[in-house]
């Protein structure tokens, strides 16, 4: 893996050697380097407007709190999620493995729990080993009553772990894979709790009623109830259907 950028250590592109170049992502001044299901992707980049929400404005937040908590905990803390962070490798936007820095891995594991309303945790965990989930949507417009339910296993949801469920608003039947950026959290399922579960109130807040024949996405997170240990995530998605 290479790095390409200025000495001002600004915009970076990420790539793999090749005969020239294999594969590249990220940017170098206004030209952003991509992958989407056609192949290898090259655009101009373009600068939007900050429409955050609240949520995402407190999410932010969080995630400077967590920073500036972490260089408040004891050495032998620092030193534990300094060694820990090598059990847990993640994979780049190259598929590549990279370990991240014992700080961030404090402060990703501590946002997921901070997230599903858990305690924050100081010692750096043991891996944890996540159930095997499978999940499916039915989503009704508020024709009579609006509904998000989703069915899943395992049922009950087992001890020590959590998915947080992530959607989309109402969106283009045609689409097939919406951008990471249009998902915003709607509620979670628990341990112990059983199927189907009906996130429609989390959804209603966030985006309004469900529209009948558009198409809504959720995104499943699972999360170690008590370490925050982020699992792989999965999607689903349903046809707005009209409440009977």
């Amino acid at each position: 893996m290479r790095k390409s950028g200025n000495s001002n250590g600004l915009a970076f592109a990420k790539f793999t050697p090749g005969a020239i170049v294999s594969e590249i992502r990220g940017k170098i001044a206004a030209t952003v380097f991509s992958r989407n299901k056609g192949g290898a992707v090259i655009r101009n980049r373009i600068k939007p407007i900050n429409r955050r929400s609240v949520l995402q404005s407190s999410r932010r937040q969080v995630l400077g709190n967590l920073a500036s908590s972490f260089r408040g905990l004891t050495a032998a803390e620092i030193a534990g999620w300094n060694s820990a962070a090598a059990n847990f490798p993640l994979q780049d936007t190259l598929g590549q493995t990279i370990y991240l820095s014992g700080e961030a891995l404090y402060v990703r594991f501590n946002a997921n729990l901070v997230l599903i309303g858990e305690s924050q945790i100081t010692a750096a965990p043991a891996p944890f080993a996540f159930a095997i989930f499978t999940a499916t949507i039915a989503v009704e417009d508020a024709t009579v009553a609006a509904a998000f339910d989703i069915t899943f296993t395992p049922s009950p949801m087992t001890a020590g772990n959590t998915l947080a469920v992530f959607a989309t608003g109402s969106l283009s039947a045609g689409i097939s894979a919406p951008n990471a950026s249009a998902f915003r959290f709607i509620g979670q399922i628990d341990p112990a709790d059983a199927t189907p579960q009906d996130l429609i109130a989390g959804y209603v807040a966030v985006f309004g009623n469900p529209v009948a024949g558009q198409k809504v996405f959720a995104e499943f997170r699972p999360i170690a109830t008590a370490s925050g240990q982020g699992g792989t995530p999965f999607r689903a998605s349903a046809i707005v259907t009209v409440s009977a």
